[in-house]
């Protein structure tokens, strides 16, 4: 069945023109699962176990979510082949043909995340930027394919919740207090300070004999030293300035668009992994 499906995406795509002309069509419905695993990373029971929560994810959001994996670009970019493989395939759902579509590419470690419809402004460029940076790529720079595609569906089933309640996650919203891959950072940073006042307070305890002095006077021995004149001389002085912060709206909301081959806008964002 995989062998199947690989050569019915790959002879669609062999088809499909880089540029709009007469004969370019884009099928009504849509023409492979949502799963296409053409780089051959997953097992069958991998495969059979994520295609059915892109279905379940997708059905209840009517909004396609999809994940394929190539085992190169064929001289496109990441975003053209995402934009096209979504395209000439038919997904997309309802009347706008919603949908959102990540690729791999193993050849070049590439993806793409291509967006169009209404999942254009469920996923905006900061909600991609942190699902990407904060659940998936995290798994994908490990060979973790599976936690990596699991954490993508489980996300986009999120983020088009959030955005069916009217707000979709952007820059002033972005989820609270699920920063998995930051979280591990900041503990180690923690740690390590932990690690560095705990020695420094044991050092600190051993050192009974010398005790501070209030004055520099105190540290001098009995008539081995005496001071005939002393005075104060001022030579320098310190001006600190900062910069008052400019106010630049906060950052960059919503989604930015591109046009595909076919003259489509769609949504998205692209990167190594």
């Amino acid at each position: 069945m995989k062998k199947l499906i690989s050569i019915l995406s790959a002879a669609i795509m062999l088809l499909t023109p880089l540029t709009v002309s007469a004969n370019s069509t884009i099928p009504d419905t849509r023409q492979l699962p949502r799963l296409v695993d053409n780089a051959d990373i997953l097992s069958t029971s991998e495969e059979d176990t994520l295609l059915a929560k892109l279905d379940d994810i997708s059905q209840e959001h009517e909004c396609d979510v999809v994940i394929v994996t190539v085992d190169s670009l064929d001289g496109k970019t990441a975003t053209m082949y995402a934009d096209d493989f979504y395209d000439y395939n038919g997904y997309g759902m309802g009347d706008g043909y919603s949908g959102i579509l990540l690729l791999l590419s193993m050849e070049g470690r590439d993806y793409a995340v291509s967006t169009y419809g209404s999942a254009i402004h469920d996923f905006t460029d900061a909600g991609q930027n942190f699902l990407m940076n904060e659940y998936v790529l995290p798994e994908f720079k490990n060979d973790n394919w599976v936690k990596g595609f699991n954490a993508f569906a489980d996300e986009c089933d999120d983020f088009l919740t959030q955005a069916e309640n009217g707000s979709p996650y952007d820059t002033e919203n972005l989820p609270k207090g699920e920063f998995p891959f930051a979280k591990k950072i900041l503990y180690s940073i923690v740690a390590g300070l932990a690690i560095a006042v705990i020695a420094v307070v044991c050092m600190k305890a051993q050192l009974k004999s010398v005790k501070m002095q209030n004055l520099a006077t105190e540290y001098v021995r009995p008539n081995s030293m005496k001071v005939t004149h002393s005075n104060e001389l001022y030579l320098y002085n310190k001006v600190s300035k900062t910069a008052i912060p400019k106010d630049n709206g906060g950052g960059s909301h919503g989604s930015s668009t591109h046009s595909s081959s076919s003259g489509r806008s769609h949504g998205g964002s692209s990167g190594k992994f």
